[in-house]
């Protein structure tokens, strides 16, 4: 019996397979490449052997392809570098689609290898064989099918990775898609490699055409203003520079890095403020500039719609080149990078009068006083002060994985204001899919982190609890469990169907043991308190919550910023 690669390397014949591998392997490893993250299988078994062997190449396996592929999604958000995921031939591939799904949408560097049985087999009823020829369909950058090794000439077996590598890694990130074919036998060791190619250089950065610089100079240079920000190519330190040079508030979610109560700029509860019809129709600014991705908020994106009815003008960021504007309401698009840096820098943009800001600020610290005056009076922990525990939780420099749903909201309407944290959350499609294994990935980057997750997506993703106890990661989840939906609460469907129809449709109440199900797993579960401690190993926080206790206090939480503004409190 062959217990170890070594022993395999000792005892196998060499072979193309082994050789073609073990060549992706260390080009794709001098571009970068440092995670891979393997659903095991047989016809993928050269390039696992292979990425195992090398050394360098952290490798994590999981018994699931879902869990893998949306580890390695959570490794590209940690690192910004693509993580590799891999998976045999037949229907494994298939569950891989999802975390293509949101890589494509968010950008998202990943390289995903299927494994696939050699051409002469296709067609002809072989087990564990379908058509994985361009199985994501334009869901990736670059496909490429090269075909068995031993046809191939070894002399671009190299640039078939670096193709790979630039595809994930260009422009516009996201995934690419390798579907390598491999013949009997799969065990083997390498022969000599070929040379390798040099590292790729880093790119010099982008310079932005000053004619678009003077157009968005022009277009924001307007006597009132707001800021929106979104996950996006610009520091966060560019934006607050440029809020603060323009004397301009900053709606901003936590995944922009923007969250920074030193700045004097930043409007935390926005979202409540904008539920106010007066404060809304009395806070309409000359000109919206949009950097980023969208927030989650809905009462921001009707405020936008109405102020451009009224005149104003939206100036939208193009992260990546990809077109962010759902209500098609923006005068002016532009491409991101270095344009926001160069306005930061400009000292001939005018600040507002004082009082359009002053006026923001102090209805953002009447909201605070009344959101923490009604926080304080409820009798035990809602959803609200669970997202902001989670918040407070994350170490400097950690990280927080939000999920869709209502964490990622709760966190950005009410959590507390924080820049030294990463955060993050699978906004680009908007999925519940595959949020424990992305937080995974995220942690096993090197992040302490927090994952805040409602319990129907934590019962999605419930695979990613398999040997979840032996990965040497620091990751706390933190499950609200409402036995159901309970964003769909807060939708028409909850005032317009009787209670059972919008139960079995929309409530769907599980009835699972949530803490048995992560205990079978042997993975150590709590109960929540009013605080969390700081990730360190693998562990669940399990909070029982109600949905409609949860519903009313957030429709009581905006009443209570309405009636602190029009109480004259301001």
């Amino acid at each position: 019996m062959i217990s170890s690669y070594s022993e395999l390397v000792n005892h196998a014949p060499k072979s193309a397979n082994a050789t073609f591998s073990a060549t992706l392997c260390d080009q794709l490893w001098v571009d970068g490449l440092r995670a891979a993250f393997i659903a095991p299988g047989s016809r993928s078994t050269p390039l696992a052997l292979a990425l195992v062997a090398h050394g360098d190449i952290a490798v994590q396996v999981f018994h699931d392809e879902r869990s893998a592929s949306f580890a390695a999604l959570g490794h590209g958000l940690a690192t910004g570098t693509p993580g590799l995921v891999l998976c045999s031939s037949g229907t494994a591939g298939a569950h891989f689609y999802a975390a293509v799904i949101e890589a494509d949408a968010a950008a998202v560097p990943l390289l995903v290898v299927t494994a696939d049985r050699p051409p002469e087999l296709w067609g002809r009823g072989a087990p564990q064989t379908i058509d994985q020829t361009h199985l994501y369909g334009m869901r990736v950058r670059d496909f490429v099918e090269p075909g068995p090794p031993d046809d191939l000439d070894p002399t671009t077996w190299r640039s078939l990775a670096r193709r790979l590598w630039l595809g994930a890694t260009g422009a516009v990130p996201g995934p690419v898609h390798a579907n390598l074919s491999f013949r009997d036998p799969l065990t083997g060791t390498p022969d000599s490699l070929p040379p390798p190619i040099a590292p790729v250089e880093e790119a010099a950065p982008a310079v932005p055409e000053p004619a678009l610089v003077a157009e968005v100079h022009r277009h924001i240079e307007r006597p009132t203003g707001v800021i929106v920000a979104g996950r996006s190519q610009t520091a966060a330190a560019s934006i607050l520079q440029l809020a603060e040079r323009l004397q301009w508030p900053v709606l901003a979610d936590h995944r922009s890095g923007c969250r920074n109560d030193d700045s004097g700029v930043v409007v935390r509860f926005y979202d409540s403020l904008l539920r106010v019809s007066d404060f809304a129709s009395h806070h309409r600014p000359d000109v919206v500039l949009r950097i980023g991705e969208i927030v989650s908020s809905k009462a921001l994106s009707h405020w936008l719609s109405a102020c451009t009815a009224t005149g104003t003008t939206v100036v939208s960021s193009r992260p990546h080149g990809r077109n962010i504007d759902p209500e098609s309401i923006a005068t002016l698009q532009f491409d991101e990078a270095g344009v926001l840096d160069l306005l930061a820098a400009d000292a001939t943009l005018d600040p507002a009068d004082p009082t359009w800001l002053a006026g923001w600020t102090a209805a953002d610290r009447v909201a605070s006083e009344a959101i923490d005056d009604l926080l304080d009076s409820q009798p035990s922990p809602s959803e609200v002060h669970i997202a902001q525990a989670c918040v407070r939780a994350v170490p400097t420099g950690g990280a927080l994985v939000l999920s869709s749903s209502m964490p990622v909201r709760d966190v950005e309407w009410f959590g507390p204001n924080r820049n030294d944290i990463s955060v993050m959350a699978n906004r680009g499609a908007n999925g519940i899919d595959g949020v424990v294994a992305t937080a995974l990935g995220v942690a096993l980057a090197g992040q302490p982190t927090v994952c805040l997750i409602g319990d129907v997506a934590f019962l999605h993703d419930s695979s990613t609890l398999i040997a979840l106890r032996d990965r040497a990661a620091d990751l706390t989840i933190v499950v609200t469990n409402n036995d159901g939906g309970g964003i769909f609460s807060f939708l028409p469907q909850h005032q317009l169907l009787d209670m059972a129809d919008y139960e079995q449709l929309f409530g769907t109440p599980h009835g699972t043991d949530i803490a048995a199900l992560v205990a079978a797993h042997g993975v150590p579960v709590e109960p929540f308190a009013t605080t969390i401690k700081s990730p360190s190993g693998i562990r669940v926080v399990l909070a029982s919550t109600d949905r409609g206790r949860n519903l009313a206090l957030h429709d009581q939480m905006h009443g209570a910023v309405a009636d602190a503004l029009e109480s004259g409190r301001l």
